[in-house]
C-alpha cells in the first residue's frame, strides 16, 4: 500500500514537471512565431490554446512512461545490490557484507561479539548423499542460524560450510550462550536427503568479540577459537583466549 502511493506520487510528481516543461516550451516557441509573423486575435487565442492543450495531454503517457521507467531501473538497481552482497545458494549476506559490517562497528568504536561456524565433517555429506543433499543442508543450517540469533544480528555465509555470525554489542558471556543454542539446535535437527536418508549435522564454533588491534583480521581470535574447537572433537563451542602479556613478552624472548 505504502509503496503504491510512492509510485502514484512519482507519477503525479514526473507528469507535472514534464507538463510544465512542454507547456512552458511550446509556449514560448509560440509567442516568437508570433512575434514574427502577428496574426489575428482569433488566431492567436487559438495557438495559445493549443501551445497549452498539446503539452498536458502528451504529458501525461511520457510521464507514466518516464516513471515506469524509473521505477523499472530502482527495481533492477536493488536486484543488483541484493546479488553483490547476498549468498546465491542461502540468501544470507555474503563474506562482502559481512566484513563490510564488521569494519563499521571498528570504525565505530563500538562492542560486538563474533561467531565463526564451520559444519563438522561436511565433506562426508556431500561424498555419502551427494552435492544436492549438502547445498539442501547449507540451505538449513542457514535458515536455523538466522532464526537462533537476536534480531539485530547478523548472520552471513562466508564461503563452503562456513558461517559468521556478528552479535552488536554482545558481551563474550552472551556470545557464548548464543553459540551453544545454535550448537544444541543444529545438534537436534533431524535432517535428511531429498530421498529422505538421515543426515545427521553438528558443528563447531569459535567466539571472540571484537577488537580494534586485529585489524585487517577480525576474525583471528574466532578462527584460532574453532580451530580449538575441531581438535577437541567436534561439535563443540570454544572461546578464545588472548595471550597475557607475559606470555607475549616470553615469546618474544
Amino acid at each position: 500500500m505504502a509503496s503504491d502511493l510512492l509510485i502514484n506520487r512519482r507519477v503525479v510528481k514526473n507528469t507535472a514537471i514534464i507538463a510544465a516543461t512542454l507547456t512552458a516550451g511550446s509556449l514560448l516557441c509560440t509567442l516568437i512565431v508570433m512575434a514574427f509573423q502577428p496574426s489575428n486575435g482569433e488566431n492567436i487565442a487559438l495557438a495559445l490554446s493549443l501551445a497549452l492543450v498539446i503539452p498536458l495531454v502528451c504529458s501525461i503517457p511520457v510521464g507514466l512512461y518516464v516513471t515506469s521507467q524509473g521505477e523499472r531501473l530502482a527495481q533492477l538497481n536493488a536486484l543488483l545490490e541484493h546479488e553483490a552482497t547476498h549468498d546465491a545458494l542461502t540468501d544470507l549476506p555474503n563474506r562482502r557484507a559481512f566484513f563490510d559490517a564488521v569494519e563499521r562497528r571498528l570504525i565505530a568504536g563500538k562492542d560486538a561479539g563474533l561467531l565463526l561456524i564451520d559444519a563438522d565433517r561436511f565433506k562426508s555429506v556431500n561424498d555419502s548423499h551427494g552435492h544436492h543433499t549438502g547445498d539442501e543442508a547449507l540451505k538449513a543450517l542457514a535458515r536455523l542460524f538466522a532464526d537462533g540469533v537476536p534480531q539485530e544480528a547478523l548472520v552471513a555465509r562466508l564461503g563452503g560450510e562456513e558461517f559468521g555470525v556478528l552479535l552488536p554489542d554482545a558481551t563474550l558471556a552472551e556470545a557464548r550462550d548464543c553459540a551453544e543454542r545454535l550448537r544444541k539446535r543444529v545438534a537436534a535437527l533431524d535432517f535428511r536427503s531429498p530421498e529422505g536418508a538421515l543426515c545427521p549435522l553438528s558443528i563447531s564454533i569459535g567466539i571472540d568479540v571484537l577488537r580494534n588491534e586485529d585489524r585487517p583480521f577480525p576474525l583471528k581470535g574466532a578462527d584460532h577459537a574453532l580451530y580449538a574447537a575441531k581438535q577437541d572433537g567436534r561439535n563443540r563451542v570454544s572461546i578464545y583466549a588472548p595471550p597475557t602479556s607475559s606470555a607475549r613478552d616470553e615469546k618474544a624472548a
